[in-house]
This record gives C-alpha cells, structure tokens and sequence, in this order.
C-alpha cells in the first residue's frame, strides 16, 4: 500500500491544510540587511524557556479583534484575548536516531551524489545518469533521467538536473511550475521546496516556481558564485563570499551576512554555511538546535526541513537538530538532509539513512503512518488507526505486528484538498452492539461525472469477533451529495447521551464557494442545509428503512424550514470535535485569514460564521456586526503569526485539558477552564511534519498525528 501515498504526494502540503492552503497567503517578504555574523552571535530566535515556565499562547497586538462582542447573560463565556506579545516556542527534547538503513539502488548502479526529497531519494552516478527510487507526485519505483547531467537537486516533491550543456530540465510536481525551467545555458542548479534557482555563466541569478513573498525575483544587480534555494527563501554567495538571501524572513532565514562563505545550504526554515576553515554557522528557526553546529571543520553540509548535517574533511557524519548523528563508525563522501529522512553516501559507496526516534510509550510501536486522520483504543487494549486513504489498521496490544482490518481504498474517493476517509468511531455500546461508523467519501453510485460530484456517506460496519470489519455488511446511515472543494468538516462523535453528532464544513454539500456571500444567507447560517453545522442524530436500532432518527429534544423541530438533524450552526471546517468530561462538546473550528477558534457547541448555539470569525466581524454589511446577542463567541481564539495557519483539534486528555496544535507550525497546546468564564492555553510541546490529527490509546494519553511519521505524545 505504501506506493499509493504519492498518488497525491504533490499535494499533501495542502492536503487537510484547510485555511492554510484554501485562504491564507505568505506573510510579505521584508527587507534584506547586510549584518556582520560572528561565530558567538545569538540565533535569531530567542532561546526556548526552561521546561518548568509553559508559556501561555495569546495573541499579538496586532491581532487583537476589532469587534469584541457581549454574550448573552445565558450565552457561552466568550473568550477575548489578551494583548501581549507572542510567545516564544516551548521547549521539545532532543531526538534520536529511530533507526537506520541501507538504500538500496538498482544493480550497477552506484551514485556519486544522492538527493532527499519528501518520499524519495535520488542518485546521480559518474555517467551522468539519475536514478530515482519510489514516488516524486507519478513517479513509481525507479526512474530514470537521460545519462547527461553533471549534478542534480531536489525539492520536496520535484528533482532538476543540470545537462552537460548548461540545460536544465525537472520532473516531478508542476504545482507551481517547478518543471517549466527557463531556457539557456546555466552553470549551476539548486532546488528548493517549491521553487528553483539557477546562475548563468556571468554569476547573474534566475529563479522561478512559486512567486509570492519574491521567491523568484534575485536581487537585479548581484552576481554569484554559488546559490541555494530553501523553503521560501533563496541565497546566494556574492563577491568578497558575503551571504545574500532574499524571500520569507521569518526566524531570520532570509538575512544577508557579511563574508567570507565558501559553501551555503537552505532548510525548510533555516540556512547555514561555511567559512574558510570549515565552521560552520546556522541562522533561522532553531527550535531543534540548527543553530548550534558542533564546533568542528566541515568540508561539505546540507539542510533539510528540520535538521542539518555536515561531512568533516576525515569523512566523518555529523547532523543536529530534529534527527542527531554522530561518530558514526563509516566514513561518508556525501549527504542530503530531506523532510523525513537524512541520507549519506559513504566512501565504500553504501548510502545510509536515518529516521527520527517515535516518542516515548509508542502504542504503535514507532510505527510510521500515512495518512492518519484518527486513533481510537479498542476494547481489548488495542489501538485502531483510520487512514484517509480508506483504510483502519489495527495494532494488537501485545506489539504483535498491525493488521488491515478495513479496506475501502477502491471505493475511497482519496485524496484532493480534504477528501477519503475522514472520520471513524466504535459504537458507544460496542459489547452489545459491535459496530465502527466511519464518515467517508466515495464515488459509488454517482453518474454525473462531469461536475465530478460525489457522495458523502456515514456507513455503519459491524466487526467480528477475530477484530476484522466486514466490508461487504454496510449500512448507509447518511448520505450527503457533494463536489470538489474543500471545508468538508467531518469528525464523528458519540455523546454519553448515546447519540452521534457529526460536525460539517461550510461547503459540504454545495461546493461552490462563489454561490455565498459573507452574509446572514450564507450555508453555514441556512438552516435549510446541513453545511456548516453540527448535527445530532439518533442511530439506535438502524436499519435500511430507517437509517437514523432524530432526537426529540434537537433544538430545531419546531423552526419551519429547518433541518431537524441540527445541533448547531455557524462553523466554517469543524475538521476535530472532542466531549469534554463534563458533556461539553468542544469544537475546533478552522479560520480563515486571521483567527483559529475553539467553541463550545451547546444545543441551539450559533457559532457566528461567515459574520464573525472569533471576535473578528467579516460581514459585508457592517451593520450585522452590531448585533452579536445571538451569537455564541469561542473560549479561545490564536491569530495567524509565528508560523500558524488552522487549528488542528483536538481532544480532551484525561485531565480534563483540551489538547489542540496548529497544522502549519506544529505547536501544540493544552487549553484549561481556569475560571468560570476563563480559558487559558499553555503550549506544550512542538512537533516536526504537519499535524493532522490528535488520537488517544487505551491509557487516555493523547498523540498527534502526522504524515509519514510515528505518532508524538502529547499529554499523558
């Protein structure tokens, strides 16, 4: 199953990003500024605080909201945010080697360089001939490029090679033009993430992909002799060896340094380079220590998404950050630092990777996962985990190794913007009534092909004894007609009242976001439609005739027009739901351009979307801001800043915390109800690779889940 992930690998940046991908653009790209750099210069980022002093997340002035409403006497205590400045990251515990490898190329083939991208690893032999091993977007096992380039680069999802006549062509994603290189003769080639650079023969600098925040516009007078390009920056080493970078500057990973420099290399988020000699100096986010190079002479380095690496001139491996290394008993020629791994080269011409350690107590084992969208513990003391792919792998509490116990992957319709299998969950009464409901979508029984509709399904599978869940005895408990688009929602849970609520994005039933306007008719405030809202409904006794009924006491019977199903209303991508001890059903609701939020869903509540975003009013008519007494407000709200772009909730831990992260910067926060009217959230932990998720095994403890990677515990 594992080759089926690159079917989408070119997307998976955006793939449940939902804000961050649909709405929100790059921060603006700020000035460059020639600064001297001395090997006992601060890092840029203020060093994280002592495990003992969690800061607590609040907003920046800046983003302090323009509408501050004024609940109801009876509404939900809104929570309004404190002005202060943003916090600095929580301190994460060094990583360790999780385990290491032999790559294996074809027969005969023996690189000279090798390249790590996301999901694959290229190598280039003395002949000019590039081999790449497993999926770059459709690309499938082994790959071969024309035996004529003199050097090539990889990005995340794309591979460019240098020809021997200065040419350059690309393979791989074409999202935003990475294989569309300009023509003309070229002496050297460095791929980024999602752009690429080039210099001519005279030193000038070219560069395309991806064009926001400046990417691809060098600076017009600068002449190189060598370049990178990173995440969303780009350097180049000037005359006299100065350092000139140019893109985002976030964590200051685009600042100019004074020389001399010999070599640079680009991470996701940092840069790094050396000084004649072989020193080393790192700049940019050092959340996992890039830094803080070892004190030793390099002759080669590179950097990769969270971790950096160099080669020492006796051939000695050495990398720091996410994923460490060292004294290593072989000596290394090459290396690559990519997004999920580290690879090098030796000189006996072996190539070696490494992956980073899994967390402490691992239900999984250190299992890597794909796709991950939930994990659920089984009665036995196993823990189950639903893939977005289609498929729910069970893992045996005794470590034994994992099983498929469903396989929907052929009838899943998988996996653009936030589609497949988007939410599982076991019967509340699974000793009497042994059932999994599973929220998915599919293309089964849908003609109108064209329009590329297609249905969105609760299904209710019953499991057998021997823990398998049978495919072939579904029950359709609801149908829901969509199209391609994105803010599906699609979290299911059972309240301790035994009844099933499932939240819905703003455009999972019409998907087309140019038919609403941000206004009272918009979907998620139409009680006509189940877009956008949070519905309840009754699934004891289910069958064919009557799939469901609706609860008697749902708070919209009696409103002409609406949908019994409601429970709530006014949710743009309630992508995660969560019961909180006390029966509260907390919700996080993914923004747009400015908030992320966390709600309380209370019967009958009106969460205020499109007209208020947290406290923010987006109404076209200003006029619908004035009047807020109907609206329920969030307990907690974040804007975007500090690498954040849509919340990724969310659980309730055992100790009554409300667990949630931001998919973009991989922090992670546990929000308390400290007053009555009060909430706080103190950031716990960061974590590498975007979140998708949060699970929980046997235990209560609470994990985020990622892509391609183990699971990371949150909260005990």
């Amino acid at each position: 199953m594992f080759p089926r992930i690159f079917q989408f690998a070119a997307f998976a940046v955006c793939v449940l990003a939902i804000a961050a991908c649909a709405d929100s653009s790059p921060p603006p790209a700020a000035a460059n500024a020639l600064a001297a750099l001395t090997p006992t210069a601060a890092p840029t980022n203020t060093p994280p605080p002592a495990p003992t002093a969690k800061p607590t997340h609040t907003p920046s002035p800046a983003a302090t909201p323009t509408h501050t409403p004024t609940p109801s006497p009876t509404a939900t205590p809104t929570h309004t945010p404190t002005p202060t400045a943003a916090p600095t990251a929580a301190p994460i515990a060094p990583h360790t080697p999780h385990y290491e490898y032999e790559e294996s190329f074809p027969p005969g083939f023996r690189p000279s360089q090798i390249e790590v991208g996301d999901g694959y690893i290229c190598g280039l032999d003395e002949d000019g001939r590039a081999v790449c091993i497993e999926g770059v977007a459709d690309m499938r096992e082994e790959v071969y490029q024309s035996a004529e380039f003199s050097s090539i680069s990889s990005g995340r999802f794309h591979v460019c090679g240098l020809g021997d006549g200065g040419e350059i062509s690309c393979w791989g994603s074409d999202e935003f033009g990475e294989s569309v290189p300009p023509g003309g003769a070229f002496s050297s080639l460095a791929a980024g993430k999602r752009h690429n650079c080039a210099l001519r023969a005279g030193g000038d600098a070219v560069c395309w992909g991806w064009d926001k925040d400046g990417r691809a516009t060098p600076p017009p007078d600068a002449r190189f002799i060598a370049i990178a390009a990173g995440g969303a920056h780009s350097c180049g080493i000037a005359e006299f060896g100065n350092l000139i970078c140019w893109g985002a500057d976030g964590g200051g990973r685009s600042e100019s340094r004074e020389g001399p420099f010999t070599t640079i290399a680009l991470g996701d988020a940092h840069t790094c380079a050396l000084r004649p000699g072989g020193a080393a100096l790192c700049q940019g986010n050092d959340d996992y220590g890039q830094s803080s190079p070892p004190p030793v002479a390099f002759s080669r380095i590179a950097a990769g998404e969270k971790q950096s690496c160099g080669i020492t001139p006796g051939g000695e491996l050495k990398c720091w950050g996410l994923l460490t290394i060292s004294d290593h008993p072989d000596k290394f020629a090459a290396v690559s630092a990519g997004y999920r791994k580290v690879c090098a080269l030796s000189v006996e011409g072996v190539v070696r990777c490494w992956l980073n350690s899994p967390s402490v107590g691992d239900p999984l084992g250190g299992a890597w996962l794909e796709y991950p969208i939930e994990m659920f513990p089984l009665p036995d003391g196993g823990v189950a985990v639903a893939d977005l792919q289609g498929y729910i792998e069970i893992y045996p509490p005794d470590g034994g190794a994992p099983r498929i116990a469903l396989d929907l992957t052929e009838r899943t319709n998988c996996c653009y913007d936030d589609r497949g299998m988007l939410s599982a969950a076991l019967d509340p009464d699974f000793d009497r009534f042994p059932f999994i409901y599973i929220y998915w979508q599919t293309n089964e029984g849908v003609v109108d092909a064209d329009n590329d509709p297609f249905e969105a399904r609760v299904s209710r599978f019953p499991m057998t004894d021997d823990g398998e869940i049978d495919a072939d005895g579904e029950l359709v408990i609801l149908r829901l007609r969509q199209r391609r688009d994105i803010h599906f929602g699609g979290a299911i849970r059972f309240g301790a009242d035994g009844m099933l609520y499932l939240g819905l994005g703003d455009l999972a039933e019409i998907g087309d976001r140019s038919a609403y306007k941000m206004d009272e008719n918009h979907p998620s405030q139409n009680l006509s439609i189940l877009a956008g809202k949070i519905i309840r409904i009754d699934i004891r006794g289910a069958s064919e005739g009557e799939p469901y009924r609706i609860p008697p006491d749902n708070p919209f019977l009696d409103t002409p027009g609406a949908r019994p199903e409601i429970w709530a209303q006014g949710l743009r991508n309630p992508w995660r739901m969560s019961f909180a001890q006390n029966g509260e059903l907390l919700v996080a609701d993914a923004g747009w351009h400015a908030r992320e939020e966390v709600s309380i869903a209370a019967r009958g509540a009106n969460l205020g979307w499109p007209i208020f975003e947290g406290g923010l009013c987006n109404a076209e008519d200003a006029r619908l801001c004035d009047d807020s007494a109907g609206y329920t407000f969030p307990i907690y709200e974040y804007p975007h800043g500090d690498g954040d772009c849509a919340i990724m909730g969310g659980m309730n831990a055992r100790g009554g915390e409300y667990i949630f992260g931001d998919y973009c910067s991989g922090r992670i926060w546990a929000l308390e109800r400290t007053a009555p009217d009060v909430w706080s959230a103190t950031e716990i932990l960061g974590v590498s690779n975007p979140i998708i998720a949060f699970g929980s095994d046997a235990n209560g403890a609470v994990y985020a889940l990622r892509a391609l990677s183990p699971v990371s515990k949150a909260s005990e």
